[in-house]
């Protein structure tokens, strides 16, 4: 028996269509870089005003999870002027530089042409054999875990460590 999926063409059109349009792939690689670089700067003033350490080492995951948990308990993400998806971004895009920073050469950053649209790039992950494409590592994580007491990003960070060996 083979599955089939009748709307599949449309979801992946509909993301295509997300996707920012390129002249080429230097163009590409110069938005996803700034758009990484905007999303770190911003989660560091955020967490500076709050006197919480992101040093881009693994344990500090642990840090930014409890504080992820403390800001949605307390509501504060309308006083940070920032939507909870985009925090999850950040902290996405924080857990991946933690992991390029400290397996160079293993992992690394890349940027691709998106294989269903011309023109459109997506951004994501390499180490070791895997690859991962995303925007938000952690949709509505607060759904699925309840508080930090997991600790789900550091649990992720050490999986993917392992794999980019």
């Amino acid at each position: 028996m083979q599955l089939h999926f009748e709307n599949n063409h449309d979801s992946i059109q509909e993301y295509a269509s997300t996707l920012p349009f390129f002249d080429n792939i230097y163009a590409a690689k110069a938005f996803y870089y700034e758009h990484r670089q905007e999303h770190l700067k911003l989660l560091e003033e955020i967490t500076k005003e709050y006197d919480v350490l992101l040093d881009f080492s693994p344990k500090s995951l642990i840090s930014l999870e409890e504080f992820y948990f403390h800001l949605f308990r307390n509501n504060y993400f309308f006083d940070i002027q920032m939507t909870i998806e985009e925090f999850e971004t950040c902290m996405s895009l924080y857990l991946c530089e933690v992991l390029v920073t400290h397996h160079d050469g293993t992992a690394e950053w890349i940027v691709e042409e998106y294989p269903y649209a011309d023109q459109k790039y997506v951004m994501g992950i390499r180490y070791g054999r895997f690859h991962q494409y995303f925007e938000n590592l952690f949709p509505q994580f607060y759904l699925s875990h309840k508080d930090e007491s997991q600790q789900v990003l550091f649990k992720r960070y050490m999986r993917m460590s392992m794999k980019s060996k």
